[in-house]
């Protein structure tokens, strides 16, 4: 049976009754979104794109957000370039997520500020993962094969 879903945005107070929706299971905002990140991680995105925000992940849930791509470069022992790229295509899946769901992609490094580095040397972007995404991934595979994209 396909998944229908609505998203209606109402006052406060409002009661909103669905006639012939008996059995049918109401699933919070918060739980739906973890099943996108689920659902992003497992059906659309790459082993490779696993291993950029896998990456990210670990060094949020580490440290905190405000990391640079040769931060991520260097936890997974590759150089920036090899990440700037995978970065990159990884927008390729995030399109097709765009077309399919008509909603943003629940995982994605969102830019932060752009400063002064001393570590770098340089001035760097800061990312960050959208809010409960870092933990949402620590409790995800690593590794599925190929998505069925």
């Amino acid at each position: 049976m396909p998944t229908l879903e609505f998203k209606l945005t109402v006052p406060d107070g409002t009661k909103i009754t669905i006639v012939g929706a008996d059995g049918a299971t109401i699933v919070p905002a918060d739980v739906a979104h973890e099943d996108n990140i689920e659902r992003y991680w497992r059906d659309y995105l790459s082993d490779n794109g696993r291993k950029v925000y896998g990456a990210a992940a670990r060094i949020e849930t580490f440290r905190g957000p405000g990391y640079t791509l040769e931060d991520i470069a260097q936890n997974l022992s590759i150089d920036y370039e090899s990440v700037r790229s995978l970065h990159r295509t990884s927008g390729r899946t995030a399109r097709k997520w765009r077309e399919d769901t008509g909603v943003e992609e629940p995982i994605r490094l969102i830019d932060g500020p752009y400063e002064w580095s001393e570590e770098h040397g340089g001035m760097r972007t800061a990312y960050h993962l959208p809010p409960g995404v870092a933990e949402a991934i620590e409790h995800l595979p690593t590794h599925l094969g190929t998505p069925g994209v």
